[in-house]
């Protein structure tokens, strides 16, 4: 069953930009195949490139931790002309692949699991202003595009739009602009950065704050975080002055830097990034609190050794993954980030994933991880070897190689999905 999306705008802005897709029914070779079960599955996309053009290979598979090696031709495959280059989930409903464009329209699509367990590639979208930021909340998964020039009753004024897919709504897309200016008064311009469920139907987004036409980052040694409705309007504003801004980036794309435990406590992290004298860390909001917990901080940077985080992730309870910078002390929007750590919020232990994940110089690239079932799944190629899943133990911080797929050159996106009724 395709539901397409209804949206005139982004239909005619996907012509343009669409991910071209076809099924890939060449099933020699493979074991594990689909089968007629209703049963949970893992999502894998695999990329390769034949020098012009970007293929992305999407495939549901029964496990990720098992040591095996599939191909392209793995039974179910969607083969797709393009790449995406973030991924979103909200549970194992749905996940979304978005392809980020540093502004421009972000083509997307939508994939779920059949009643049979079947991978679809369900909805095409795009996101007309481009996105910075995903996550999500409640039933919702939501994109960010911040900067933007409003319409209506701030007609002319800058703000952000928030584009929220409803999945008890056959994903539909509904677009929130919120005012940015003076957001937290004067004239500064604030910007979001990330999401997370904040209890009744509202969720918690990073503010970073600007000012002036070249968006000068302002206030370096606060953190601002917003508790907005579904709709995204403010309903709380926390602050707090022991670390900086929070959200990670890379060139113009920002990442979410918070994120819940398995009680419903939020814990809001901080790079520590530009002229801040703030360290690299996190700060906690307990679960419906009206501010920022005064007895928690955690000195991330300090535990490291001194290195910097750059994402955040929670893998079950308490415990979190961090992708960290790979120098000590040094960090831009542009260096590398692939050495992980896992980190348990409540002692404040701090551990590197060193045992059977390869070494930081032997590294071509890593995906974008994922959690699951109380394990950490991070993709990762080294030279002369298929791209590989490595799962990693929180309790150990220590991984064990996965699935391997042959025929890319790269896995950068993971998920998991059960099947739904309404799909055949």
């Amino acid at each position: 069953m395709n539901r397409l999306l209804k949206n005139k705008s982004l239909l005619a802005a996907f012509a343009m930009l669409a991910l071209a897709s076809c099924s890939n029914d060449n099933n020699s070779g493979d074991t594990d195949p689909v089968d007629s079960t209703a049963k949970d599955k893992y999502f894998l996309a695999g990329t390769s490139s034949d020098g012009t053009t970007t293929f992305t290979y999407t495939m549901a598979v029964n496990d990720l931790a098992k040591d095996t090696l599939i191909s392209t031709n793995y039974p179910g495959t969607i083969e797709n002309i393009g790449s995406y280059t973030q991924w979103g989930y909200s549970g194992t409903k749905a996940l979304f692949a978005i392809s980020y464009q540093q502004g421009n329209p972000a083509p997307g699509s939508v994939f779920q699991l059949s009643s049979s367990g079947a991978l679809k590639k369900i909805d095409d979208f795009v996101l007309d202003k481009g996105f910075n930021s995903i996550g999500s909340f409640s039933n919702y998964l939501v994109a960010a595009a911040n900067g933007e020039t409003l319409t209506g009753a701030n007609d002319g004024k800058k703000g952000s739009v928030f584009y929220s897919f409803d999945l008890n709504n056959n994903n539909a897309i509904t677009q929130y602009g919120t005012l940015t200016e003076g957001f937290v008064g004067g004239d500064q311009i604030g910007s979001f950065v990330g999401i997370a469920d904040a209890g009744n139907n509202t969720f918690f987004t990073a503010v970073n704050l600007a000012v002036g036409p070249s968006a000068r980052p302002v206030n370096p040694d606060s953190i601002y975080v917003a508790k907005m409705d579904a709709q995204a309007k403010l309903v709380r504003l926390y602050k707090d002055d022991r670390l900086s801004a929070s959200g990670g980036q890379f060139r113009s794309a920002r990442y979410g830097q918070i994120a819940n435990d398995s009680d419903g406590n939020t814990y809001v992290f901080s790079t520590g990034y530009g002229a801040t004298t703030k360290k690299s860390g996190a700060l906690l909001i307990r679960k419906d609190a009206a501010a920022f917990d005064d007895s928690y901080y955690f000195n991330i940077e300090e535990a490291s050794g001194g290195y910097k985080l750059r994402k955040v992730w929670n893998i079950t309870s308490d415990y979190f993954l961090l992708e960290m910078y790979n120098t000590a002390g040094v960090v831009t929007s542009t260096v590398a980030a692939t050495q992980y750590a896992v980190v348990r919020m409540s002692t404040k232990d701090f551990k590197w994933v060193r045992e059977g994940f390869p070494a930081v110089s032997e590294l071509t690239s890593t995906g974008w991880p994922f959690t699951a079932d109380g394990k950490a799944y991070i993709s990762a190629v080294t030279p002369n070897t298929n791209p590989t899943v490595y799962v990693i133990d929180p309790l150990t911080a220590t991984a064990k190689k996965g699935i391997s797929i042959s025929g890319v050159s790269a896995i950068p996106g993971m998920g998991k999905l059960s099947p739904q009724s309404d799909i055949n």
